[in-house]
């Protein structure tokens, strides 16, 4: 496993725990949310890729960009289909 990959699985991880004020033991496998693989595969010092992955952990939005900079945020809440909304 390579540092980077450990650190952004390890910054996930925490900020999710954060968020959710919960410890980091008490939350599901990162590997059932996303190919940390694939993560690492994404993550890199290379400035010249400009990659953002979105996932779903925790019941949280997850944004990863390719520089390891981790947001969250809760999801979004689907909304109901009316044939009366007006757009």
């Amino acid at each position: 496993m390579g540092s980077v990959h450990k650190d952004v699985c390890v910054t996930v991880s925490e900020t999710v725990s954060n968020v959710l004020d919960e410890p980091v033991d008490a939350l599901p496998p990162l590997s059932d949310a996303i190919d940390t693989d694939g993560l690492d595969a994404v993550v890199t010092d290379d400035r010249s890729h400009d990659v953002t992955i979105t996932f779903s952990y925790a019941g949280l939005s997850v944004f990863v960009r390719s520089d390891a900079t981790v947001y969250v945020r809760p999801k979004r809440a689907p909304t109901e289909y009316s044939p009366d909304a007006r757009v």
